[in-house]
């Protein structure tokens, strides 16, 4: 029996002392700062605000993917690299004064760095809500809340580089159509002010228009006079003035109606001729107008879905200050030590009892 206390007390005595005396006066305080974010959708606005609105399904769902990626980014070497940027990272876990089994080398590689960092910083999600909780480690409470706000600030860049990726990407095509639409049009002006400049012609369509009502009042005017005429000649003779001054105000018309007729048939710069060349680059034009209106209307039906589908990085629970450590848990690290201890102790009880039994067997 006096073996077996013996036994006990070196195996569970001894690292419970150690552990003791280490957690109780050389185990270096640790300070947590704590913070919340969630990746969200624009198109996603609610009007409620707090945590229930920002949680609910419909807020928060569209960004399941980013939430991946953000905590991907967050226990990467990338964002190691990012960080020491900003942060003496290095300078502040191999200080001298935090005690040597929390000490981080001060010669530690990227690697090593990059272990030692994924322990004190925690990264957590919510399945349910895509939340994402960080829990930062460091040995000063400064440096604590510090470090925890570049970790979100580097992760709020990501997530806004991701959706200007995105937006592009979107856009890309929409813009592409819009400039071969502009093109077009363009390149239909040039054709029309050519052809005007060409035919010293603003509009074929419209002169040909007034041709034709100069025409209808030329005819007009022909048979006002016929009809003058005719009356006349019932109690005139023919080469009565009254009748000749007519005649010959018919005759003057006549010749007017055949000179504007023969503008639209006659001639290499006729109406007939130049309404033929006109027409096609006037329909061209047209077209033109329309696919620039149709691809100005998908541009911005493009931005505006664009814009519902931007997410961006909330945190909705500020990394705090710590006002007192909160770790190690010095009292339970001893328990554990003592519990696993015994257990070891028990198990090699159990193990020699059953070998000797054994062997003397």
């Amino acid at each position: 029996m006096k073996a077996i206390f013996q036994t006990l007390a070196s195996v569970v005595g001894i690292p419970t002392l150690v552990a003791s005396l280490y957690f109780g006066f050389l185990a270096s305080d640790i300070y947590v700062s704590e913070a919340k974010v969630a990746v969200r959708s624009a198109g996603n606005t609610m009007v409620a605000s707090g945590l229930g609105a920002l949680l609910s399904s419909s807020g928060i769902g569209g960004g399941a993917q980013n939430t991946v990626v953000v905590m991907d980014y967050a226990r990467s070497l990338d964002i190691i690299d990012d960080l020491r940027e900003e942060i003496d990272l290095i300078g502040h876990y191999s200080d001298e004064n935090i005690d040597v089994l929390s000490r981080l080398d001060a010669a530690a590689s990227r690697e090593e760095l990059l272990k030692y960092y994924r322990r004190h910083v925690e990264v957590l999600r919510d399945s349910t809500s895509d939340v994402i909780s960080f829990k930062v480690r460091a040995f000063d409470p400064a440096m604590a809340q510090a470090l925890a706000t570049a970790i979100i600030r580097l992760n709020e860049k990501l997530v806004n580089r991701m959706s200007e990726r995105m937006e592009e990407d979107a856009l890309k095509s929409a813009r592409n159509e819009m400039d071969r639409a502009v093109e077009r049009v363009r390149r239909t002006v040039h054709d029309i002010n050519r052809f005007q400049s060409n035919n010293d012609s603003v509009s074929p369509s419209a002169e040909s228009s007034a041709l034709f009502t100069r025409v209808a009042t030329i005819e007009s005017r022909m048979t006002e006079a016929r009809a003058e005429l005719d009356e006349k000649l019932a109690y005139m003779r023919e080469d009565a003035p009254e009748v000749v001054a007519i005649e010959n105000r018919l005759a003057a018309l006549k010749k007017q109606l055949a000179l504007e007729k023969g503008r639209v048939t006659t001639g290499e710069g006729n109406l007939g001729s130049l309404m033929e060349q006109f027409q096609p680059l006037q329909l061209e034009q047209e077209i033109a107008q329309q696919q620039y209106a149709a691809a100005l209307a998908s541009l911005e039906a493009a931005r505006l879905d664009a814009q519902r589908q931007k997410q961006y990085l909330i945190t909705f629970v500020q990394p705090n200050y710590p006002d007192t450590s909160t770790e190690p848990h010095r009292f339970r690290k001893v328990l554990t030590v003592a519990l696993f201890a015994f257990l070891g102790w028990l198990i090699g009880g159990l193990f020699w009892s059953a070998l000797r039994d054994h062997i003397g067997y």
